[in-house]
């Protein structure tokens, strides 16, 4: 595969998942999305009737599709559904994850609590990721967005062991499929987001302060940097891990 030149954003009529969509930095991304033309399905395990009103509104077509990440037999039939619907897949955001508890003590995480966080963060990145795979291997094009973390680059700020190892993880996870997916035409790329002022992090300790450029970053800071990655601007881009923390990492 040659790549094709990076040209402009220009989603028009291609066809996206993104999970965690329901709120915070997925909500954001998937409106993002169908501002610039994507039709979007918006998957959680919560309700994400909110963010299916904002892509209409922009003119675009959506689906509110409800899954749990932990369950793959619901991932494959979320991916069936929105192919049957849509004819296929452009576009995927894994986004979905969990924190756990930051402010236990590492000595009391118990296995459930460690498998529970790397069955939704890790193995639900990956099972989504195999499940779109297929179709755009078949089309001969796709771009794969895996949110990551600075917890994953630095060990974390204020974050638990097993949420930094976590996001470690989906970091590696992009770099193999990024590697896989060269002669198909599939594009992967991760983001590491600094701290984000979502639901998420609501009863977390962070500060403005803590930042250098002087506040906490906001889902559409992402979201942004999404839209770049999932379009025909970064062409030239696979494998990567893109820090978009405030200035919090330079490297």
């Amino acid at each position: 595969m040659v790549a094709p030149i990076s040209g402009r954003i220009n989603l028009k009529d291609q066809r996206a998942i993104v999970t965690g969509a329901a709120r915070g930095i997925g909500q954001a991304t998937a409106l993002a999305l169908a501002r610039e033309g994507a039709n979007v399905a918006a998957c959680d395990i919560i309700e994400a009737g909110e963010t299916v009103k904002g892509i209409e509104k922009a003119g675009r077509r959506a689906l509110g599709l409800r899954y749990d990440a932990v369950d793959i037999a619901q991932i494959l039939d979320l991916v069936k559904t929105v192919v049957e619907t849509w004819g296929g897949i452009d576009i995927l955001i894994n986004n979905a994850a969990i924190l756990g508890d930051s402010k236990k003590a590492f000595q009391e995480i118990t296995a459930e609590e460690w498998d529970l966080l790397f069955a939704v963060n890790v193995r639900g990145t990956f099972f989504m990721t195999k499940a779109v795979w297929p179709h755009m291997e078949r089309q001969g094009y796709g771009k794969i967005v895996c949110l990551g973390s600075i917890a994953g680059r630095i060990g974390g700020v204020l974050a638990n062991p097993h949420y930094c190892a976590s996001k470690g993880g989906i970091h590696a996870l992009v770099k193999w499929a990024a590697k896989k997916g060269v002669g198909f035409g599939i594009y992967v790329n991760g983001i590491a987001p600094g701290p984000i002022v979502t639901p998420m992090i609501k009863n977390e300790p962070y500060k403005d302060e803590m930042v250098p450029l002087g506040r906490m970053g906001q889902p559409e800071d992402i979201a942004e940097v999404v839209i770049f990655l999932a379009s025909q601007a970064s062409n030239f881009i696979t494998g990567n891990i893109i820090d978009v923390n405030g200035g919090m990492l330079m490297v």
